[in-house]
């Protein structure tokens, strides 16, 4: 046997495995930096126009992730034999491939999620962010650990002494090696940075955390809207799911002196109405769900307000009129509807939620409900609504959002 021959293409192997091991880190990286600036609401607020590009370049950093474990996977099982004896390694190549694969998956369900249901979408959004979780953490350890640096710094220094006189170690002696100390410490580190992101997260899927009902007084309103009997309790029999909230500006506070709404444009009567004009008006209740274009939803919502047909029909529409114009009350936000679409009956100016009205982070004292599209046609704090003879192109659309916003039916 040439033994030279056979170290040779041993070593060989490991150097294309090194390889490998370092693309695929390099590129993880990248997934992970990219995944939290979209996951921030500080950066879609201060950075609304590149989120749509970080977006793109968030998916096509996962299609180029494939290509490592492309070439990985005919040599994993060569790969395993190396690491019979060493269960520690077994075990951390287990861990890091079945993140990777469930990130893939559930990154591609994300990506074309207009040709899945919305629920498909939703536990695709809950698996990506649990393997984000467990991943980003895991693999920055991982690297600390594994580094050049680490191990040099980790290593023991004995004196000479020691090395004559050996220390018996037992559990009224116990010794605890640098390393080791190095890696709790890197640990705790690791967990202390992502605590206050994983908590933020975690809130979503908390209901009686996620949606502080605090946030509902931060409205100055008088009187509160009495709910429909149908409201409460809500014949949805309560919402399920919960909402995360995003916004592009600092949430607006509203008082009795600051808040009205406006119906203006190619009306045959223009509107104009204080809130207490506006919580006397006639209100209708629907059950419906509510769609995020990031990929999550709430279902069995009841919604109480006025439909958006009957506020129009009031007003009088222009035969010149084509679209519906809404404004958001934070002086930034807005979107429109084709006169036909915001003809829909379940599309809603809704005021409360489950019977109780709309909190401030959720757009709320009114917002706009529009359940067959995503949610951003749904306007927050709206406050204006204009009727106009040619089309408007929406804030999220101008920012690379498409402007067919039609959920993929269940």
């Amino acid at each position: 046997m040439n033994y030279r021959l056979f170290f040779q293409k041993k070593l060989n192997f490991g150097k294309r495995l090194i390889r490998l091991h370092h693309s695929n880190a390099i590129l993880f990286l990248l997934l992970s930096v990219t995944g939290f600036i979209l996951f921030s609401s500080s950066f879609r607020s201060i950075f609304p126009s590149v989120r749509v590009w970080i977006r793109d370049l968030h998916i096509w950093i996962g299609v180029i992730l494939c290509l490592p474990l492309m070439f990985y996977l005919p040599k994993m099982n060569k790969h395993l034999k190396t690491l019979q004896k060493k269960e520690n390694n077994r075990r951390n190549l287990y861990l890091i491939f079945t993140i990777l694969i469930l990130l893939i998956a559930s990154g591609f369900l994300l990506t074309f999620h207009r040709q899945f249901p919305p629920y498909i979408s939703s536990w695709s959004l809950f698996v990506h962010d649990i393997a984000t979780w467990i991943g980003a953490p895991y693999a920055i350890y991982h690297s600390i650990t594994r580094s050049k640096w680490f191990n040099r710094f980790g290593k023991e220094k004995q004196s000479e002494k020691s090395l004559q006189e050996p220390i018996i170690i037992d559990d009224r002696n116990p010794i605890y090696k640098r390393r080791t100390f190095l890696k709790v410490l890197s640990g705790s580190l690791i967990a202390i940075t992502f605590l206050p992101t994983f908590t933020k997260w975690i809130r979503s899927y908390l209901p009686t955390i996620g949606e502080t009902e605090a946030l509902t007084g931060d409205n100055q309103l008088k009187p509160l809207p009495e709910p429909n009997p149908n409201s409460s309790p809500p014949i949805g029999g309560g919402r399920k799911g919960d909402f995360r909230y995003y916004t592009v500006t600092e949430v607006p506070k509203f008082t009795n002196e600051n808040w009205n709404l406006t119906i203006d444009g190619l009306v045959e009567q223009k509107k104009h109405y204080n809130w207490s004009e506006f919580v006397q008006l006639q209100r209708d209740v629907q059950v419906s769900d509510f769609h995020c274009v990031t990929g999550w939803s709430v279902y069995d919502i009841t919604w109480e307000g006025i439909p958006l047909k009957k506020l129009l029909e009031n007003s009088g529409i222009k035969k010149e009129a084509k679209f519906v114009k809404f404004y958001s009350a934070d002086g930034v936000y807005t979107d429109t509807l084709s006169l036909k679409q915001a003809m829909e009956k379940d599309i809603m100016v809704a005021m409360l939620l489950d019977g109780k009205l709309i909190n401030q982070q959720n757009g709320g004292p009114v917002r706009l409900i529009v359940p067959k599209m995503y949610a951003y046609k749904s306007v927050k704090w709206l406050n204006r609504i204009e009727l106009i003879r040619d089309k408007h192109i929406g804030y999220w659309e101008e920012r690379g959002y498409s402007e067919n916003a039609w959920v993929e039916k269940t």
